[in-house]
Formats: C-alpha cells, sequence, structure tokens
C-alpha cells in the first residue's frame, strides 16, 4: 500500500507543483496589478481632442500627432447653419468625433463645420426597422435610444463613441459575420454640396453622389442625415478557440462565413511571433445575459484594461503575460452572454493612456482578399519584426465586397488586418512609423489588397492610386460637384490635385494595366542604390579599354575605388529619404565594395610592382596573356551587362588560358618571362574568382532562384497603354531603347507612364567632358571615363547620372541623340 501511495504522489506530484506554481504566478501578476492600480492616477486622465478649447482653432484627433491650426470652428445646429457656413467660406472641412488619425477633419487652409452639437433623432420606425438621424449623434446615443425598442444597430464600427457621420465618411466596419462596409445597411443620404444645395441620395436617386460621400471622407459634401437599417436587440454566446494562424482561414471558412447564427466574430493574432490567433465569435442564445446592463455603462474607469496595455506595451514580457495569463484567467476565464447592444456598445475609454505627450497609441488597417490571407500575415510579421514596430494587437475582421463606394476598401471580399501599436510623438518616431508603413503598403499591393484611408496618410501618390484606382473617378467627380475645392482636408490637401486631374488618370489607368502583374511596384530607393552596381560594370569597361590599347600598369586602380565609395556616399544620403530603410541592399553595396576595393587594391599593388617590372623587360609590348587578358576584360563586360558576375565562366577562360601556354612564338627573353608571369599572375586570378562566384552563385541561387527578374513598365501611345517587361539588368534597357527607336524612326511620341510603379528613375549617359547637363533632368554625377590610350594618355569622357521623370525618357532620348549618344542604362529598380 504504501508503494502503491508513494508512485500515486510520484505520478500527482509534477502536476501539482506545475499548478502551484500558475496559482503562484498569476496571485503576484494579481498583486502587480492591484498595487499599480492603487498608484495609477487615472484622475488625471483626459482625451484631449473632445475637450479641446474650439476659440482657438486648434482642432486634433485622438492620438495627437497631428495638431492643425484652423481657419476656425463652426458649431452648427441646424441644416441652414451649415448651408451658411458652406456659402461663406472658400476651405470648409467636417469633423466629428476626430477618431481618424491623420488630420481627416481638418486642414490648415479651411474653417471646421464641428458636427458634434448637431446630433438630433429625426424618426423612428418600429415596423420597417428603420432610423433618421442627423449625423453628428454618436452611435451610443442611438443605442440609449433603440434599446427600449429591442432593436439594435444593423452595422457600426466596434466603438460607439464616433459620430454616425465621421464613420459614413469612412465607410466603417465591425466585427459582423456575412456583412461589410457601412454603407451595406445606409438607406438615403441627405447631403449639403458646395454650393449650398440639399440633395438626398440613396442607392438609385443621385446614386453618384451617394456612393462617393459614402467613403469619401469629407470631399464632396457635408452629410447631414443618415436612414439607417436596424436589427433586432438578440443575446449573444461568446465563444473562443486558440489555433495557429496558419489555420485560420479554413477555420474561418468552414465554421464562420456562412454562419447564420454567428453575429461577431475576430481573430486576435498574438504579437510578436504571430503565430497564434485568439478566435472569439458570439452566437445568437437563449440563454440569459450574465451582465447587469444591456449596455456597456458609461463613464467607466477601466482601470484593469489600461494596466493591461501598459503590461503589454512596457513589460519585457507584457505580450506573452495577454497570451498566457491575463486573456485565459481575466478576459476568457469566465462564460459570457450579452445582448447584442451591449457587445456594440464598447467605449474607447478603455483603449485611452494616461498620457499621450511622449508615446501614443495608433491604428492602421490593411485590406487583403481572402484567398491571399496565408501569404500576407508573413509578409506583415517580417515588416514588423524588421522595423521593431510595438504592436499590442492584431484583429482580423472579414467584409463582403463593397457594393460600390468610389473609394472602396473592400475591392472584393476580404479579410481586414487591424493594427494597433503604440509609437513616440517625435518627429523621428514618425518618420520611422512613415517608412515602415510605406514598406507595408508594398507589401499590401504584392497581394492586390489596399490600406484604410482614416490613418496616418504616410503612404506615396502612387501607392495611393495603386490601392484606390477610382480614386481619379472619384476626383472627377468632386471637381464635379466642388469646382473651386471647397471641401478638404489634411488628406485630401496631400493626394487631390485638380490641376493633376490628367496626369493621375494617366497614373490610374497604367495601374489598370499592371494590375496583375506579380511584384510589379517596386522601392523607389533603388533607382539610386544600383547606381554604384553599375559603377563596377562602366569600371571593367575602362579596365577593357585600358588593356586593348595598353598595359594593365595604366590603369588607375585607385580612382576606381575612389569613385565607388564616393557613389555610395551619395546616394546612400539621397535613399534616405525614401520609403525603406535599404539596410539590406545597403548591405550588399557594402559587400561588392569592399570585394572591388580589395580587388583594386591587390592589383594596384602587383601591377606597379611586379607587372610594372614584367612590362619593362618586355619592352612595354602586349603578349599573347596580354591580348587574352584584354578578351576575357571585354567579354566580362558584355557578359555583366546582361547577367550577375558571379555567374561569369571564369573556369573555361582558365582552361583558355592554359591552352597559351603550347603556343611557340619568337620573343625575347624578356617577353617569355613577361607570358610566364601572366600565365601565373592571370591563372591564379581566374581561378580564385571560379571558386569565390561558385560559392556567390550557389548562395545566391539557392534563395532567389536563376536570374529571371522581370522588370515592367506601361507606355503609352494615344489613347492606349501597353506593358513592356523585359529582365532585369540591361534587357529591360534595351527593350526600351528599341521601342524608342522604332517609334522615333515613325514620328510618333510614345510616354512612358510607369516603371515598376515608380514616376521617376535614374538614367547612365556619356558625354563630353564637362558638356551641358539635359534640359529636364537632375544631374547626380558627373566623373571621367577612360575610353582607351593615345600617345601615353588616357582618353577621357564624362559619364553622367541623372535622375528623370520617366515621361520625360523618350524627349530625353531624343536630345541624346542630337548630340550624338544614347541613354547607356535605366537603373531600373
Amino acid at each position: 500500500m504504501k508503494k502503491k501511495a508513494v508512485s500515486r504522489i510520484k505520478k500527482i506530484a509534477p502536476i501539482l507543483l506545475k499548478s502551484t506554481l500558475a496559482i503562484l504566478v498569476v496571485s503576484v501578476i494579481c498583486l502587480i496589478i492591484w498595487i499599480t492600480s492603487f498608484f495609477y492616477n487615472f484622475k488625471s486622465l483626459k482625451l484631449s481632442h473632445e475637450n479641446q478649447d474650439n476659440s482657438k482653432g486648434v482642432v486634433t484627433d485622438i492620438t495627437g500627432l497631428y495638431p492643425i491650426q484652423t481657419k476656425g470652428v463652426i458649431v452648427p445646429h441646424t441644416d441652414e447653419e451649415i448651408r451658411q457656413a458652406i456659402l461663406t467660406h472658400n476651405r470648409v472641412s467636417i469633423g466629428g468625433g476626430r477618431y481618424s488619425m491623420g488630420g481627416q477633419t481638418a486642414s490648415s487652409n479651411a474653417v471646421q463645420i464641428d458636427m458634434r452639437e448637431f446630433n438630433k433623432i429625426i424618426s423612428l420606425s418600429t415596423t420597417t426597422k428603420e432610423i433618421t438621424v442627423q449625423t453628428g449623434i454618436r452611435w451610443r446615443d442611438i443605442q440609449d435610444y433603440i434599446d427600449q425598442y429591442n432593436l439594435s444597430i444593423q452595422i457600426m464600427q466596434t466603438y460607439s463613441n464616433f459620430t454616425v457621420g465621421g464613420s459614413l465618411s469612412v465607410n466603417v466596419h465591425g466585427r459582423y459575420v456575412g456583412l461589410g462596409p457601412l454603407v451595406m445597411s445606409v438607406k438615403k443620404i441627405k447631403v449639403v454640396l458646395a454650393n449650398g444645395q440639399i440633395v438626398e441620395a440613396t442607392p438609385e436617386i443621385h446614386k453618384d453622389i451617394f456612393y462617393s460621400a459614402i467613403g469619401g471622407l469629407g470631399g464632396v459634401g457635408v452629410i447631414t442625415e443618415a436612414t439607417l437599417a436596424l436589427a433586432d436587440n438578440v443575446n449573444v454566446e461568446r465563444t473562443r478557440i486558440t489555433m495557429p494562424t496558419s489555420e485560420y482561414k479554413d477555420y474561418f471558412f468552414n465554421n464562420i462565413r456562412n454562419s447564420t447564427s454567428t453575429i461577431f466574430h475576430n481573430g486576435d493574432i498574438y504579437p510578436m511571433d504571430m503565430d497564434t490567433i485568439s478566435a472569439v465569435s458570439w452566437n445568437v442564445t437563449d440563454k440569459p445575459v450574465t451582465t447587469e446592463s444591456r449596455l456597456v455603462p458609461r463613464k467607466q474607469d477601466y482601470i484593469f484594461e489600461k494596466i493591461a496595455w501598459t503590461i503589454m506595451s512596457e513589460w519585457p514580457f507584457g505580450k506573452k503575460i495577454r497570451q498566457y495569463i491575463l486573456e485565459p484567467y481575466f478576459v476568457y476565464g469566465n462564460s459570457a452572454v450579452h445582448t447584442r447592444n451591449y457587445e456594440a456598445s464598447y467605449d474607447v475609454a478603455e483603449l485611452e493612456p494616461k498620457d499621450r505627450s511622449k508615446t501614443t497609441y495608433v491604428l492602421q488597417e490593411y485590406f487583403i482578399p481572402v484567398e491571399k490571407f496565408n501569404e500576407f500575415y508573413p509578409k506583415m510579421k517580417e515588416v514588423f519584426i524588421k522595423n521593431d514596430v510595438n504592436i499590442l494587437n492584431v484583429s482580423i475582421r472579414h467584409a463582403k465586397q463593397d457594393p460600390g463606394t468610389m473609394m472602396a476598401w473592400a475591392k472584393s471580399e476580404v479579410f481586414a488586418f487591424v493594427i494597433y501599436y503604440k509609437q513616440g510623438t517625435d518627429e523621428k518616431s514618425k518618420d520611422q512609423v512613415g517608412r515602415w508603413t510605406r514598406e507595408m503598403v508594398d507589401q499590401i499591393l504584392l497581394v492586390g489588397g489596399s490600406y484604410y484611408l482614416p490613418y496616418q496618410p504616410q503612404a506615396t501618390k502612387s501607392q495611393f492610386l495603386r490601392a484606390y484606382p477610382n480614386a481619379p473617378d472619384f476626383f472627377e467627380l468632386k471637381k464635379k460637384y466642388d469646382p473651386t475645392n471647397k471641401f478638404t482636408n489634411n488628406l485630401w490637401d496631400k493626394y487631390y490635385n485638380p490641376e493633376q486631374m490628367a496626369e493621375l488618370k494617366t497614373d490610374s489607368d497604367a495601374n489598370r494595366v499592371s494590375a496583375d502583374v506579380v511584384e510589379y511596384v517596386r522601392p523607389s530607393d533603388t533607382m539610386y542604390l544600383s547606381i554604384p552596381e553599375w559603377y563596377i560594370v562602366y569600371s571593367a569597361g575602362e579596365y577593357a579599354n585600358v588593356l586593348r590599347d595598353t598595359l594593365p600598369s595604366k590603369f588607375d586602380y585607385i580612382y576606381a575605388i575612389k569613385e565607388y565609395w564616393n557613389q555610395y556616399d551619395k546616394v546612400v544620403k539621397l535613399a534616405t529619404g525614401t520609403k525603406n530603410k535599404n539596410s539590406d541592399y545597403r548591405l550588399v553595396l557594402n559587400i561588392i565594395g569592399c570585394s572591388f576595393t580589395f580587388e583594386n587594391s591587390a592589383k594596384f599593388i602587383y601591377e606597379n610592382s611586379i607587372g610594372v617590372w614584367t612590362e619593362m623587360i618586355s619592352g612595354n609590348t602586349q603578349v599573347e596573356e596580354d591580348i587574352f587578358a584584354a578578351k576575357v576584360a571585354r567579354d566580362y563586360e558584355k557578359f555583366i551587362y546582361d547577367y550577375p558576375w558571379y555567374d561569369f565562366p571564369y573556369n573555361n577562360y582558365y582552361k583558355e588560358l592554359r591552352d597559351l601556354k603550347g603556343l611557340r612564338t619568337k620573343h625575347t627573353i624578356g617577353q617569355n618571362i613577361r607570358r610566364f608571369e601572366r600565365q601565373k599572375f592571370l591563372g591564379f586570378e581566374l581561378k580564385f574568382k571560379h571558386v569565390y562566384s561558385s560559392i556567390i552563385s550557389a548562395a545566391t541561387h539557392s534563395k532567389f532562384g536563376v536570374q529571371d527578374d522581370i522588370i515592367s513598365a506601361v507606355i503609352k501611345e494615344g489613347e492606349s497603354y501597353e506593358l513592356i517587361s523585359a529582365p532585369h539588368y540591361h534587357p529591360f534597357t534595351k527593350k526600351i531603347l528599341e521601342r524608342f527607336e522604332k517609334a522615333f524612326a515613325e514620328g510618333k511620341n510614345p510616354e512612358i507612364v510607369q516603371i515598376a510603379g515608380n514616376d521617376e528613375i535614374t538614367i547612365s549617359y556619356v558625354d563630353e567632358e564637362n558638356g551641358v547637363p539635359l534640359k529636364v533632368s537632375k544631374e547626380l554625377f558627373r566623373n571621367k571615363e577612360t575610353v582607351g590610350f593615345a600617345n601615353g594618355h588616357p582618353l577621357l569622357q564624362d559619364r553622367v547620372s541623372a535622375q528623370i521623370s520617366v515621361r520625360d525618357l523618350f524627349n530625353v532620348y531624343k536630345e541624346l541623340k542630337g548630340r550624338g549618344v544614347s541613354i547607356s542604362h535605366l537603373y531600373d529598380y
């Protein structure tokens, strides 16, 4: 019996130990939270954007990142006051709850119409389940009113603090299953246009105004009234399951997507490994509610939530504490049954930190076609980890395709990735966020997705147009109803320019032509960073020119080294302001630069010691090996125009060199010594490069495959657009130049609209010494290049690298043709 008892104790001891440790850890966490909450002074908490002094005309948003000194703030209470505000001011912006995060409610060029006191309920029909409201009303105020009729809002965002007009302006969505953008529940709206006209718009009547005002971020008019569809206020029960993120898409499609009982659903990906997701659903139930209130009580302190956000964002293992302690034991530890209204009445105060002066919490949102879920989230994870982003939560929502708004973010059925993160408020932090945001937008575009416009407007104009290809059509309609650009804000100040409408339309058409090209868009910084790489190509040509006319000691090895690093230093500075960190590319440039420096330094030392001695005793004449070296140099120069240097067949040339040994011709003793020395030196060089390049080639091909990288451009002739594609390196340049030559001969004027999604490019061409710069270019570099030797002196020309608009490429081609030269190379990303 004792043995059995001991055996049982041994079996249960580990379980008891683990349980005790778990209880101890949870107790310690609880104690820390209690102590922290005791000292945490939440009395000082305030929402600065809610309590600001409108009389000063300074408007900010929830993040505090974009305070805007407006021309003034107007607070209307009637339709007529709104009309008069529009008619009597040249520039107007519209504000609601101010939860957009990039100045979308204000402009330094405009007065702001603050709609928050234009907030009455106009009518309610319990029969048709519709409500008509003034759009300054908060969703929570609607919920308070309709809850007594056991009705609920059909579609809204997660938090109830927003105004209806603000939600309509950005076309919000929520966690609702089987639905999508807010526009799907809107019956009609009333809009005040720039000329003061009040228009009632529906999906059938004035549909252009309906589908441009909703989701139009205040660009077309002021939405003053909205009629919205309602739903029954049913009870919902929570279920939760965790799973690998890679399994979520199949889980959602098999269990949630077509469910008739699931009302709300979201998946939360745990940062930072992002390999696990918590899927939470709320299903219709007959069970009684487990809460005392039918809606979330107002004006709570949310002490626990605020401490939890602090733990997750600041503690070393805070994100793990959330995943393994806070959520399992405190958030989802008990069963929960709520009313639909309760679950839709969350207060943003639960997300609010104590202070936003030095750090602030911010949102971003990405919309990804559902079939691209597993392709996108590893890319997202890579960007976040590489840029050390302090991610607090990644929430996954689902939305059906938008029914027709002009600025639709759901161009197809999508998963929405809602990103909540913490950032500093200083300029350096803002710049860092801008860089990784643009990097993320590139990844979004690669999978055919989009991003949400109510957040920081960090995307480039090119990225904006690719994410919102109908923007030019929206702008045309805006110009129709708002010809003087009366309605504006920080977003449209950046992206909308009435004078550039034709160019925007061209860009949009080009985007449609290239929409199906995989990895079409390339980072713009590579147009700078590829310049030093190509200097090595041109240096190889110079070396071949020298060996053709004279002996190796005449080549200026030191100048080549200096010029490489001079160009490297300049392009790194040029690329600093572009959208990527460039660390990987700069690492490559450093590696090849060091190799280039080592090779030229070694040759300088050798050729100006032993090499120059054998040149002298041979009578400074070229022997067979010198002629062979010139051939190898020329072949190498031609090869690397089209292919990577490490694929050059060094070993074949080594064998050819060995075959020269048996060549018997009449030579002096000095020339035979020169031949012997050249055999050894060139043989060592070719063999070393063969081994070294084989290693680099194998590593490169194993990671990236063979060299088949394709670059594409969109060219316009007349009114037709065409996609031109060719392999990376020089084949792309040759294809563009061939097209130009043909067009020039036929008297046509083609226009390159984009190259790899960019509207600028750097080019190289040769020029006479101290020649005149091109008319439409920004000259970046002008360095001396050896084209040969005559009478013991080098013959020089200028090698020019310049930056131009891609639209000016054909004109540049014609100008250079008039000078008797051509574009040498397009630095093609």
